[in-house]
């Protein structure tokens, strides 16, 4: 009797047990953690390397920018044969140039991203800066249309002297394009460069409703050179509080992809990226943890 009673119980518990194992396997890790291709042999390593490389280095994915179909094409083939996936494509876009505001081959590649999570992450490059508002949203509506036919999100990326040259001003972009699948960036780097470093509570209060993916880096400013020049450096390096920002990032809530950008960090490739990961593991877990960061432990 007591045997039929526990076989009756378990079989009305498994259910939710397998609900709940279930329920857990589709709940995405936090904070995916990818590297932009600028610091991934760019130009230089063919794409099975660039794959294989960060999969063993224990990234999360990579990003890539936009070149052509054809090339795209064998970056998607490398990526899916070794399990990494990509997390953004990186496309330019450019204000003025009616009917060519970017190169037609994006859209094929669009179309082959279909059923990826990959972000098409979109720059907004020249004119005449906050007077063609109607003209950068028109380009990112037409983008988010292509996205959204091959299930894809678009996030408008913030670069220093573009159009949107920070996270702020691609809110006021996103607000005017109106579409379910358009975001925005917080580009540490380029934060830095607008001048916002002491104002990153300002800047992810605006940033967070519409906030799809984060970049981050680690940078030291240049002495003498005023709040907008910094050195770019890898993640572990510099004497900007990089843990102190992810802290404000996780009380925003936000748990999406974050992205180490490369970009005029000087030395070896695979050095960089060793570095990189290796300080962001642990600083990950601290900050995800609650756990107080290395500085706050050294304070009496």
């Amino acid at each position: 009797m007591k045997r039929r009673r526990f076989l009756q119980t378990a079989a009305c518990c498994l259910p939710m047990v397998w609900s709940a194992f279930a329920q857990a396997r589709e709940t995405p890790a936090a904070w995916p953690f990818f590297a932009f291709d600028n610091g991934v042999g760019r130009g230089v390593w063919p794409a099975t390397k660039q794959a294989e490389t960060v999969k063993n280095l224990g990234y999360d994915g990579i990003h890539y920018n936009y070149t052509n179909p054809k090339d795209f094409a064998s970056k998607i083939a490398a990526c899916k044969a070794a399990g990494v996936p990509i997390h953004a494509m990186y496309v330019y876009t450019f204000l003025g140039k009616p009917g060519a505001a970017y190169d037609p081959g994006v859209k094929d590649a669009i179309r082959m991203l279909k059923g990826s999570n990959t972000i098409v992450m979109v720059t907004l490059r020249e004119g005449k800066r906050g007077q063609q508002d109607s003209e950068a949203a028109g380009i990112v509506t037409e983008i988010a249309a292509l996205a959204e036919a091959s299930g894809l999100k678009v996030t408008l990326y913030p670069h220093a002297g573009f159009y949107v040259s920070n996270a702020e001003e691609a809110v006021r972009i996103a607000k005017l394009a109106n579409r379910p699948n358009v975001g925005v960036t917080v580009n540490l780097c380029h934060e830095l460069f607008a001048g916002n470093a002491d104002r990153m509570d300002e800047v992810l209060k605006t940033a967070t409703p519409y906030l799809n993916l984060v970049s981050i880096n680690g940078a030291s400013p240049v002495p003498n050179k005023g709040p907008k020049a910094w050195d770019t450096l890898a993640l572990g390096s510099g004497t900007y509080d990089v843990e102190a920002f992810l802290r404000k990032l996780r009380d925003t809530g936000y748990r999406g992809p974050v992205g180490h950008q490369f970009f005029a960090v000087q030395g070896d490739d695979m050095e960089k990226l060793t570095h990189a990961i290796q300080a962001w593991k642990p600083m990950k877990a601290r900050v995800l943890s609650g756990a107080p960061d290395d500085k706050q432990a050294a304070r009496p």
